[in-house]
């Protein structure tokens, strides 16, 4: 009895032995089979079977050589195809410790510069969406300078700037306040996109303007009212002292009153028009 109690005890030790360790070995076995089907994707060129492979295993030091290499080689296959954000996010993930380390990060600049220029091709060519997803893809870590996320705050800020400048033109030619044309468009930057159109602007608010002059030739004004306005400062007088003012900080209206002034001359508002009239009228 006293024996084959014994040999239960035995067996009992003998089976919590063999559980561990079979289910080690099942886990080396695993691991040893997704490592030769690494690297035989690895050989064959499909690198990103070789990233599926090892991706249970990514966290296994010694295979770090062999996930980072596949890392390197996928991201070129990426960036070859013109997919760049996809690019860096695996080229950036291969740390500086890594044999491959300097060639992956004269590639993540290299990529990220071309991601930037692209971007920038669109946001000059008026396409504002397009540039920002180009952006926004880029992975964090992306060595830009400025970075991504400053970059794309200084382009919202221009664009913003820009289309609201247009928007105040467009409102001062329909509104027939053709000399506030020019001033709207003075806070539009040199952006190849709304240039063309302040250039349309500002010639359909010229046009209206000599007509203007051709039917009143004493230079005489009148508003929207028709009450006669007495002689009026001409833009060509006011423009260069209304942009001084303008540079100094002043405000476009307080601007245009001092420039004014300055000739001698007092804004008189009449509905959607301003005039610099040197005689007040009563």
């Amino acid at each position: 009895m006293a024996i084959s109690r014994y040999r239960w005890q035995i067996g009992l030790i003998a089976v919590a032995i063999a559980v561990p360790a079979a289910g080690w070995g099942w886990q080396q076995w695993q691991q040893q089979r997704a490592l030769s089907a690494a690297r035989q994707a690895l050989v064959a060129g499909n690198f990103e079977s070789c990233l599926q492979q090892l991706a249970p295993l990514e966290h296994s030091q010694t295979l770090q050589p062999l996930l980072n290499n596949c890392r390197w080689q996928r991201s070129q296959q990426l960036a070859a195809a013109g997919q760049y954000p996809q690019a860096l996010q695996l080229v950036l993930l291969i740390p500086t410790s890594d044999r491959q380390a300097p060639k992956a990060q004269a590639a993540a600049q290299q990529w990220s510069e071309r991601v930037r220029t692209e971007a920038e091709q669109q946001f000059l060519a008026g396409n504002w969406s397009a540039a920002q997803q180009l952006l926004k893809s880029l992975p964090e870590g992306t060595p830009l300078t400025p970075t991504a996320s400053a970059l794309l705050a200084q382009w919202q800020q221009q664009w913003q700037q820009d289309s609201q400048a247009i928007a105040q033109a467009q409102a001062a030619l329909s509104q027939a306040r053709w000399w506030d044309v020019d001033r709207a468009l003075l806070a539009l930057s040199d952006h190849p996109y709304w240039q063309p159109q302040a250039q349309s602007l500002r010639q359909q608010a010229q046009q209206s303007i000599q007509q203007l002059a051709q039917q009143r030739p004493n230079a005489a004004a009148v508003a929207e009212d028709g009450t006669a306005i007495a002689e009026t400062v001409g833009e060509a007088e006011l423009e260069p002292r209304f942009r001084q003012y303008l540079a100094q900080g002043l405000p476009d209206y307080e601007a245009w009153q001092r420039a004014c002034q300055d000739l001698g001359g007092q804004v008189i508002d009449r509905g959607p028009e301003s005039f610099c009239s040197r005689d007040r009228p009563s």
